[in-house]
């Protein structure tokens, strides 16, 4: 298979039933709630036990790929999310549920690390963040839209237990879809398909690599501050402006929403006009902006600050996910996987953290000052990825300003 787009198809596709079967548990919150007789507190323990699978799966799943190629990986991944997602929707206590979401958050990080490295095989050099972009923004905002908006009427028409195992066949779909035509790697990857390269000089490479550890704690701040404000700027709309609950669930689905645009905006920036630094930080700093100007806002404005986080938080992110399949990283690409995996664990301490700060600002100090505490780390991480900029890029740099002319 020579041509790349039609590669990044393939794994576009292949990487859909990632988020669907993430969030297409959400619809069925209250069948679970009713058929198993649970509290709705434990709803929570549904959510953090996918999201425990996935965050401590990242770096395993990386050396999964390495010890046995991406393609094994990959395929490997969508069989564990399937299987978790059967066993969600079959589960006759809510102990076995948990499992099955265990199962499912793990599987979803073998499929992300061997997508992202999949994804730098084909495009290293020619596109990658524009890749990226089309993968990790649109690809990912248009399955969880699915799973969270159009899967609520599969539950209506089948039930929560049907309506899992219709979610896990658009996994075993997947895995027909992969084993027909998985696409082979340029000849100068093939390391992507043969695996065994996990050892002492990759694990150097990963661990060692200054700039993998630099930029995963740089998106730390704008990443934990993204998921605060989706979960509570609508509610913070009805409190504040005493606007209805619909309206508030509008701000929260276009904060949502802005992922696709921000994939597109975020790979042209970065391949095209920008690069990856500039547009990394200045998506971090539109995003913190916002934050500083919530509590000044009207309902419009708050609508248009949801807009501008929801872009600006995937902007940053293509480039940032696009630094390990980079040529100037000083990584492979049978590295790149668990590259990925180092960064995204790092950044989830954000995700678990920056939320709980915020309420806890918020109900001691009030909404202003929260809002406030988040723009000041969205912006003030960022700024390390100052220190993180490449050698090569530096003495790029040097060299062109020493050219006379």
């Amino acid at each position: 298979m020579k041509n790349r787009w039609f590669a990044l198809a393939i794994i576009f596709i292949a990487f859909l039933q990632f988020p669907l079967n993430w969030f297409s548990v959400v619809p069925a919150f209250g069948g679970i709630v009713k058929d198993l007789n649970i509290s709705f507190t434990q709803i929570g323990l549904i959510v953090g036990t996918f999201i425990a699978g996935y965050g401590v799966m990242h770096i395993p799943a990386g050396w999964l790929a390495e010890r046995y190629g991406m393609r094994a990986a990959m395929i490997a991944g969508v069989v564990v999310e399937t299987i978790g997602t059967a066993v969600t929707g079959w589960a006759p206590t809510f102990e076995i549920l948990l499992v099955g979401r265990l199962l499912c958050g793990v599987g979803g990080a073998v499929t992300m690390g061997s997508a992202v490295g999949l994804t730098a095989a084909w495009f290293r050099g020619k596109e990658l963040a524009t890749a990226n972009g089309i993968i990790q923004g649109v690809g990912f905002t248009i399955a969880a839209a699915i799973g969270l908006y159009g899967w609520g009427m599969v539950v209506d028409a089948l039930g929560w237990r049907q309506a899992m195992f219709a979610a896990a066949g658009v996994g075993v779909a997947t895995l027909v879809f992969l084993l027909a035509c998985f696409p082979s790697p340029p000849s100068s990857s093939d390391d992507v398909l043969e695996g065994h390269h996990l050892d002492r000089n990759s694990l150097r490479r990963i661990f060692g690599n200054r700039s993998l550890w630099i930029m995963g704690i740089a998106l730390l701040g704008a990443y934990g501050s993204y998921f605060s404000a989706a979960n509570l700027l609508g509610s913070y709309a009805q409190e504040r402006l005493n606007v209805a609950a619909s309206e508030g669930q509008a701000i929260g689905a276009i904060l949502f929403f802005g992922g696709i645009v921000g994939g597109v905006i975020g790979g042209w920036l970065t391949d095209k006009v920008l690069g990856r630094l500039p547009t990394f930080l200045i998506a971090c700093f539109a995003e913190g902006a916002m934050f500083f100007l919530i509590p000044h806002l009207d309902l419009l404005g708050l609508q248009i600050a949801a807009a501008v986080v929801g872009v600006g938080l995937i902007v940053a992110f293509v480039p940032w996910v696009s630094i390990p399949g980079e040529a100037d990283s000083g990584l492979t690409i049978s590295d790149v996987p668990t590259a990925i995996g180092l960064m995204l664990s790092i950044v989830a301490i954000g995700g678990a953290t920056i939320p709980p700060l915020f309420t806890r600002i918020a109900s001691t100090w009030g909404f202003d000052a929260a809002w406030q505490f988040q723009g000041v780390v969205s912006m003030g991480f960022a700024l390390l990825a100052l220190l993180a900029r490449s050698k090569r890029t530096v003495d790029l740099g040097v060299a062109r300003a020493a050219k006379p002319g």
